[in-house]
């Protein structure tokens, strides 16, 4: 029985998103939707001594099916268990990627779960006691303490506060009826300010089964499935605004910034640089291809794409972050890249 059990912090959605969430929580977006998968990261989770599960031995770097129990402290100072993850993998050395997502520059897990296959408790329903464990990591051969989680676990049918959009959500249309499509429009917007997604996109699809040719309404759908980093999904209309509109500038854009996402660098690339082509002075553009040729190998292309954007906007934090990581990571001598035309 492969059971890990991890402490963090106590918050209410860990998505980066919500009143209390403003700021990148500590615990890494571990519940937030990444094209179909979880990620989980924290303090104290570089390293974790995998070989402490069933069955994993001290040479081994990932163990499969781990059944991964996240707690938190509430404010009574009661450790609860707040969510959990189906069938994870645990790395033993912690994964990090620099990457093209405007939510961090570089994404560390140690953790990896399908979004189906989790589920994070609402506030109110997370009432499972789980004392006298170690801070963050906590492995245990308790048998019954392991008898009583996985049969919680098992039998839990309660609300879960990560509810996924299903393929009805991006395939149905709308039940409403309106004699045109721009009231589709409307209505999706309302939809869109109560955070009700699926329902907004019924309403794109319905305009689009009216207007078949309206795109307008795919690259309002394919904001949407961006937005909730769904990946896929959104490549497939992007690709589709294309095949409507073929010089359809903000779709190459988008098309290369989701094969980034991907990990799919020379598509991403290609992509990018048509979009450039017509854009030459959209820096974030040309940061996020530097991204791209960087995990590539091609550090050379990365930092003249990099610096090159750092240059033509010294104020943003994001391409100095950029820089320095990349320092930080090949040891580049001090001075090599230095800031041309600096304001003021």
């Amino acid at each position: 029985m492969k059971i890990l059990f991890i402490t963090i912090p106590w918050m209410k959605y860990y998505t980066g998103e919500g009143d209390e969430e403003k700021i990148t929580p500590l615990s890494g977006y571990n519940f937030q939707n990444i094209n179909g998968y979880y990620y989980g990261y924290g303090d104290g989770l570089a390293y974790i001594p995998i070989e402490n599960l069933d069955g994993i031995l001290a040479e081994d770097e990932v163990a499969e099916d781990v059944l991964v129990v996240w707690t938190s402290k509430n404010n009574e100072d009661e450790n609860k268990v707040i969510g959990w993850y189906k069938n994870a993998k645990v790395y033993r050395h912690k994964k990090e990627v620099l990457t093209l997502d405007s939510d961090r520059i570089e994404m560390r897990y140690s953790i990896l779960a399908k979004a189906k296959e989790s589920t994070l408790l609402p506030p109110e329903l997370r009432l499972l006691d789980v004392k006298n464990l170690a801070e963050p990591l906590w492995f245990t051969d308790d048998i019954q303490l392991l008898k009583d989680i996985t049969m919680y676990i098992h039998n839990y049918q309660g609300e879960k506060f990560n509810t996924l959009l299903n393929e009805k959500d991006l395939t149905a249309q709308s039940v409403l009826t309106f004699p045109d499509y721009e009231m589709y429009f409307s209505k999706a917007d309302t939809f869109l300010a109560k955070d009700l997604y699926g329902k907004a996109i019924r309403c794109f699809n319905k305009a689009i089964a009216l207007e078949p040719d309206l795109v307008m309404a795919y690259e309002c759908k394919g904001s949407i499935l961006l937005s909730l980093k769904m990946y896929d999904e959104a490549l497939e209309v992007y690709k589709k605004i294309i095949m409507l509109e073929k010089n359809h500038n903000e779709a190459y854009y988008c098309l290369g910034l989701l094969y980034g996402l991907k990990e799919n660098y020379n598509q991403c690339i290609s992509y990018l640089n048509k979009y450039i082509a017509s854009n030459p002075n959209d820096t974030q553009a040309i940061a996020e291809r530097g991204i791209a040729y960087y995990n590539l190998g091609n550090t050379e292309e990365a930092k003249s794409d990099i610096l090159k954007a750092y240059q033509m906007d010294t104020d943003d934090p994001v391409f100095k972050k950029l820089i320095q990581y990349i320092q930080g990571k090949h040891a580049i001598k001090t001075g090599e890249i230095q800031p041309a035309n600096r304001r003021g």
